[in-house]
């Protein structure tokens, strides 16, 4: 846990490395299609209330069956989806009023939307190794063709909140779908630094540069409250870790640490217990570093957090936990949220 600790604390100067060279790459070939920015999402009625629900696609998300439950709740407030959470949404019968993409990876992020290209089974694993979305991991072609039936189906009436970063295949596919497409940058360093790639890259095409804390959940989180002002935020599927019991294997990021560290891998995964239901959860290095982001985003943040994942590792002052109902419950009530100690 000490290994995956240290690793933690080093990877926002690692991750900019990564992510810097693809992301100004695509915000390059992005350019000419960019019109709208993310600010005027403010502007448009999307959901009754001051209230949204961000939606993750960790594996909570279908062990709790949530978006069976927010479909059947009737909810009438703002939808904030994940693109990789964006099938298990449809198919549920929850259409998000946003979705949100980030990720430059060139291949693998237009599944989520339903990929035209696809015609066989890719070598990458990817999507059959995890829990983030059943359907792909049961059959990766028949699931890409539902999904792009859906997205065809519900296009026009989801906007996404595109970062400039996103894959220029993924743009291609939400335009050929209907979406209308909101633009923002992401924050890859300090932007009042002379040298900054944020500065330099907000000058470029003038949209506004958001801090998305790494990865797409929190950006979500922050499109909801910092966007859309909303101010009592629900989470559902933001595990930022893997139930007990899950494979190393089936993680994320198992193939990059079993490389690093041969049969040593294991001491760089970090174990959390959840207080509410008293089981163990692990995360990678990556997830721990999200985990730690985000708490200390959220301090800052001017809305109420309150996790109704009933899973995962995000917990700890400010974030509130109850269960989905008792949020719903609130919001109708036009209350506050109480943290519950059920599940």
């Amino acid at each position: 846990m000490e290994l995956g600790r240290q690793i933690a604390s080093r990877l926002k100067e690692a991750t900019f490395e990564r992510v810097v060279a693809a992301g100004l790459s695509n915000a390059e070939i992005n350019g000419p299609r960019i019109q709208r920015s993310v600010l005027e999402l403010s502007r448009l009625r999307l959901g009754a209330g001051d209230s949204a629900i961000v939606v993750g696609a960790g594996p909570s998300l279908h062990r709790r069956r949530s978006l069976e439950r927010l479909r059947a709740s009737g909810y009438a407030g703002t939808v904030v989806a994940v693109d990789g959470a964006l099938g298990a949404c449809l198919r549920a019968g929850v259409v998000p009023h946003v979705v949100v993409s980030v990720d430059p990876h060139r291949e693998r992020i237009v599944r989520w939307f339903g990929d035209p290209a696809l015609s066989a089974a890719p070598a990458d694993d990817y999507f059959r190794r995890q829990e983030m979305d059943p359907a792909h991991a049961a059959d990766e072609l028949s699931a890409n063709r539902a999904l792009l039936r859906l997205v065809d189906a519900h296009g026009a009436s989801i906007r996404v909140a595109v970062a400039t970063s996103a894959a220029p295949e993924v743009v291609a596919r939400c335009a050929a779908a209907g979406m209308e497409l909101f633009w923002w940058n992401p924050m890859y360093d300090d932007y009042d630094r002379s040298e900054s790639v944020s500065l330099r890259l907000h000058r470029a095409n003038g949209l506004p540069c958001l801090n998305g804390g790494g990865n797409v959940g929190t950006a979500a989180w922050v499109i909801a409250h910092a966007v859309l002002e909303k101010r009592r935020v629900a989470l559902l599927g933001i595990d930022f870790s893997y139930p007990p019991g899950t494979p190393y294997e089936r993680t994320q990021y198992y193939p990059e640490l079993r490389a690093l560290f041969g049969d040593r891998f294991a001491e760089a995964y970090v174990s959390l217990e959840h207080p509410v239901l008293k089981e163990r959860w692990f995360c990678d290095p990556a997830y721990w570093w999200f985990r730690d982001v985000f708490l200390e985003m959220a301090r800052e943040a001017e809305c109420r957090t309150v996790n109704c994942t009933e899973g995962g590792i995000l917990f700890g002052d400010p974030i509130e936990l109850a269960p989905l109902e008792d949020f719903l419950a609130d919001v109708r009530a036009g209350a506050g949220v109480t943290p519950s100690e059920r599940t």
